[in-house]
């Protein structure tokens, strides 16, 4: 079920399609340079397109238009944010920019408004990085919902969902009905680490749950390669053993450089290392709300 998919840290925009109604792009790698190896998807009607997480900066979502462009005329109707965070986000501003609305949830258009001026700001004062985010902007949602919302195009229905907080207060994942195809945001990594920057302690478990409930074949990861339903039992299985490992390194006493070091082996396929101290700190917040609990 997985389609080919070619994760590289060379900047060259790769191209998968694991439903004649989904593209897939990505710069692989896991720099900041390459978005992180974020996944841009685009979901194909007759008469327009919906455009979701068009990576970390405007130079990025250009890439992205001119390899839609090889597929379609049609326009991009609409641009969906799964979550907050720059590496799916930024690059939304350039299609604002040019009229298209942009839907995300209310919590992560608070949290762009928050947090992304002054990113954008520190990005700029790196020499290296400031290329990439000269004409980086805040995106500023035009639509957002509390709970779902339904999308109608010519020959494609799309559901976005909110899960509750899950590896973000404003999660969206999108469903594809009648095409049995989900898109997961980044509560699901693929071959990738999962960054438990702003997760919930449980939430990332719940945000499976709701995927698994709307029975779909197909599913898009955040990042890394698109897959089946066994993405989710990777992504749970991904979580019990960061929690197991760390819990074990607590107890043991050891200090955050050996337990990034167990969390390598313990994954030795998997990019992004450079999240890991984001997975000792979330199960912290476990240990923390466990003692908390009433006995």
């Amino acid at each position: 079920m997985t389609a080919p998919f070619n994760v590289s840290p060379g900047g060259r925009l790769q191209e998968s399609r694991p439903h004649e109604r989904v593209l897939v792009w990505t710069l692989g790698g896991e720099e900041l340079a390459t978005s992180y190896g974020t996944n841009a998807v685009a979901l194909l009607g007759d008469d327009g397109v919906v455009l979701v997480d068009p990576l970390v900066a405007p130079a990025h979502a250009r890439l992205v238009d001119a390899a839609l462009r090889r597929h379609t005329a049609a326009p991009v109707r609409l641009v969906v944010l799964t979550h907050h965070h720059t590496d799916h986000a930024l690059g939304a501003s350039w299609f604002a920019a040019r009229g298209i609305p942009v839907l995300a949830h209310a919590a992560c258009a608070e949290r762009i408004a928050a947090e992304h001026p002054g990113l954008i700001a520190a990005r700029r004062a790196v020499p290296a990085l400031a290329g990439l985010f000269d004409d980086a902007e805040p995106v500023r949602p035009t639509v957002t919902f509390s709970t779902g919302v339904t999308l109608h195009l010519d020959g494609l229905e799309v559901e976005v969902w909110h899960p509750g907080w899950g590896h973000t207060p404003g999660d969206a994942f999108l469903h594809l009905p009648g095409q049995g195809v989900a898109l997961t945001g980044d509560l699901v990594f693929h071959r990738y680490h999962f960054n438990y920057e702003d997760a919930s302690p449980d939430g990332v478990r719940r945000g499976l749950e709701a995927l698994r409930a709307r029975g779909a074949e197909v599913f898009v990861p955040g990042h890394g390669p698109p897959g089946g339903p066994e993405l989710l039992t990777l992504q749970a299985h991904y979580h019990d053993t960061v929690e197991a490992v760390v819990r074990d390194a607590f107890a043991r006493g050891e200090e955050e450089a050996a337990i990034v070091t167990a969390l390598r082996r313990a994954f030795p396929d998997h990019a992004l290392a450079l999240v890991l101290p984001t997975a000792i700190a979330w199960v912290r917040r476990l240990a923390a709300r466990a003692s908390a609990s009433p006995a």
